[in-house]
């Protein structure tokens, strides 16, 4: 790795990246995008065409050989994401992984624990940490305006075309559906915000089982499109017998729109107040007050980027351009060491609620997730 530069490669260039990683990169000084792979040849041309990014590949280990590769992003169907990122840390990248990390948390762990040993910087992708209201509403959390939490009420409901999904409609791919698309980053903002979560009860429906192609051909789905769930947080979280929160979560939610003009909301209900985030409304957030009346509070500037980021917050649609810090945060912590990201630990301890939610839906009854200890070894190093 040059010095205050870091190369990267991008495996897997379908909406994600071409939305999120690959612009936000962009507007990193200090990275470089080196190397691109994808396994259609047709959009790995366009794409490295419109990045001027002269290295691509259509086999990912190949990407891995190549020296000016310092880190990777990878973007890819679920079920890749753990033997890519183990070839990635054998060969000492640093690694970003979408969510949800792995297809199971055993998985996950294996994923976790290779990383540390490795000493490489690994990140999961969960984007909407960098929402400027959440990290506004966090840190209002964590200096006690609301008092103890006791309620949360999280909410992401979408209206999307029951059309076909490709391989995030096919478990074998995914690993989930609902729960582990958008439910994963709901679960991640109570990790850390409040705290882990202890056990949960949960429904999951399947409402569009058969999803036609663009060709009109009928792709069945076997992946929940909605869920339900009620989750207790840990003993001792919160209030003294434990916060407790609800999740509404659907992509066949009629009326309610997609992306960041879907519905979005998290709701902390406290002993002295209330916090609720909007994402269709980014800079700001409502405070709620024990007479009954809500405020709007607009985010401090300090709270509208990640700390030294360059992006301009007045400058492109909000619901989406803060998206763009989550690789910036990424380079900042490989450059200068820093664990201020959401990490493979927040990954993993994720996966083992969204396990959890579909096992206690299977079998109609309370489920206890596994205790997810952090291994006491440095998580990230520089190169």
């Amino acid at each position: 790795m040059r010095e205050s530069r870091v190369g990267v490669g991008v495996i897997g260039l379908g909406g994600i990246s071409n939305s999120v990683h690959l612009p936000g990169l962009k507007r990193c000084e200090q990275a470089e995008i080196v190397a691109l792979c994808d396994s259609d040849a047709g959009r790995l041309k366009q794409v490295a065409q419109e990045y001027h990014v002269s290295h691509t590949f259509t086999e990912y280990e190949r990407l891995l050989q190549h020296p000016a590769v310092d880190a990777v992003v990878i973007a890819t169907p679920t079920l890749l994401h753990a033997p890519i990122a183990h070839a990635a840390i054998a060969a000492g990248k640093h690694v970003l992984v979408e969510k949800q990390l792995g297809m199971t948390y055993a998985e996950t762990v294996e994923m976790y624990e290779a990383a540390v040993a490795a000493g490489v910087c690994h990140m999961t992708a969960f984007t909407y940490r960098f929402v400027p209201a959440m990290r506004y509403l966090k840190h209002l959390v964590g200096q006690g305006l609301v008092g103890l939490p006791r309620q949360l009420r999280v909410a992401r409901l979408q209206d999307f075309p029951e059309t076909s999904l490709g391989w995030r409609q096919q478990r074998h791919l995914a690993g989930a559906g609902e729960v582990g698309d958008m439910g994963a980053h709901r679960i991640d903002f109570c990790h850390n915000v409040i705290g882990p979560i202890a056990r949960v009860v949960g429904l999951t429906r399947t409402f569009a089982p058969v999803r036609p192609t663009p060709d009109g051909e009928p792709f069945p789905a076997d992946v929940e499109d909605a869920s339900i769930f009620l989750a207790e947080f840990a003993a001792g979280v919160g209030v003294e017998q434990g916060t407790v929160a609800s999740f509404d979560l659907s992509k066949v939610a009629k009326g309610r729109g997609k992306g960041g003009f879907g519905l979005d909301e998290f709701e902390v209900y406290g002993t002295e107040g209330t916090l609720i985030y909007h994402l269709h409304r980014p800079h700001e957030v409502l405070v709620g007050h024990p007479d009954g009346t809500l405020e709007a509070r607009e985010v401090p500037r300090e709270f509208l980027v990640y700390p030294d980021s360059p992006r301009d917050p007045s400058i492109g649609e909000p619901t989406v351009t803060f998206r763009y810090d989550q690789d910036f945060a990424f380079i900042q912590a490989i450059l200068m060491g820093s664990n201020d990201i959401p990490t493979f630990y927040d990954g993993m301890r994720c996966q083992a609620v969204i396990d959890a939610v579909l096992q206690s839906a299977r079998e109609r009854r309370w489920v206890d997730v596994p205790d997810v200890p952090p291994v006491t070894r440095p998580i990230a190093a520089k190169s």
